[in-house]
């Protein structure tokens, strides 16, 4: 045995290495305490790689814009179609030079997602994992891991529930309700010819249809939120089939999520809500300027650092672009 080796079981005795192997199952819960575990086992530690919790792939990351140089809002508008008329000839200069000037719609989004993660880390638990210079590394990774994660899945939930969690004034129009369940023999066909009438016929050409505002509004691309229930291997043979490129007059882009928000004005005759189909000019999300900063607080009196990560976005939903809302029926 070596120096090292009779420190390291004088020390833990009788918790020796062999037992504390042998209990690791006891110690899936384990955290660090006081205990001559961590006390001393943790402080032989040469390397230390944590893993941070799985976080969910954000579907509306697509949305996100380029950060603020200046201001706290954004503003997303456009102008009106300016209709023909019949040429008079004898109509006055004013009727001919001023009588058609579009009007502007305009949608103005503030700051509303504000959010502070802080990391506190006690010195004694610190310097455990710090035994070189080469592990400040390790322990730095570790400690903005767990902002990231914190950060990540509080982007997913947030931006799930703001773009989900209402039909924002929807018109009647916009909602459809299937007569299949996900589980349904029908289902496949019914939602795969639902999806590609909206994205690729009612965005592909002009229509008032699909916006709250009434916009003769027509799409360039579409892209497409389903939710996991659809995964029937059935209705993926129908989408793909249905949605050849070959075919497709409008571009789109499908993508499964884990689940919506429950829409606040949803159809009284509507279950959970399956599929989104939007025109990806329609939803943003907007950082403000510096939107992601750490920093750092010592606090002599506890012995410990803080490491505080902010961001600041602002959500939008422009009401003047294509949204649709697919539902299953009502069990």
């Amino acid at each position: 045995m070596t120096g090292t080796d009779t420190a390291f079981t004088a020390r833990f005795a009788p918790l020796t290495a062999e037992t504390f192997v042998a209990n690791q199952t006891d110690l899936a819960n384990y955290k660090p305490g006081t205990s001559p575990i961590n006390a001393g086992m943790l402080a032989d530690i040469g390397r230390a790689t944590i893993f941070a919790p799985d976080t969910q792939t954000n579907f509306y990351a697509r949305y996100m814009k380029s950060p603020l140089t200046r201001g706290d809002s954004a503003m997303m508008a456009r102008f009106t179609e300016v209709t023909s008329r019949q040429y008079n000839p004898l109509a006055p200069d004013s009727d001919l030079f001023n009588g058609q000037r579009p009007d502007m719609h305009s949608n103005v989004a503030k700051k509303n997602l504000s959010r502070q993660i802080a990391v506190e880390i006690n010195d004694r638990i610190f310097k455990q994992y710090v035994q070189t210079e080469e592990m400040i590394g390790d322990a730095a990774s570790a400690i903005m891991a767990a902002s990231n994660v914190c950060y990540l899945d509080d982007m997913w939930v947030a931006s799930k529930e703001y773009f989900s969690g209402s039909t924002r004034n929807a018109k009647k129009d916009q909602m459809h309700v299937l007569t299949h369940k996900p589980q349904d023999a029908g289902f496949a066909e019914e939602m795969s010819e639902l999806l590609y009438d909206i994205s690729q016929n009612k965005f592909g050409y002009k229509s008032t249809l699909y916006n709250a505002d009434g916009f003769n509004t027509k799409s360039e691309s579409v892209d497409i939120a389903m939710k996991k229930s659809c995964q029937y291997p059935t209705f993926k043979k129908f989408y793909a089939d249905t949605f050849n490129p070959d075919y497709l007059k409008i571009t789109s882009n499908m993508d499964f999520v884990d689940d919506f928000a429950t829409p606040a004005g949803a159809p009284a005759d509507a279950g959970e809500l399956l599929a989104m189909i939007v025109d990806p000019r329609a939803f943003a999300i907007t950082p403000m300027p510096d939107t992601l900063t750490t920093e750092t607080f010592r606090n002599g009196a506890r012995g410990s650092t803080a490491y505080f990560t902010t961001y600041e976005y602002a959500f939008q939903h422009a009401p003047f672009f294509n949204v649709a809302y697919i539902f299953a029926p009502k069990a």
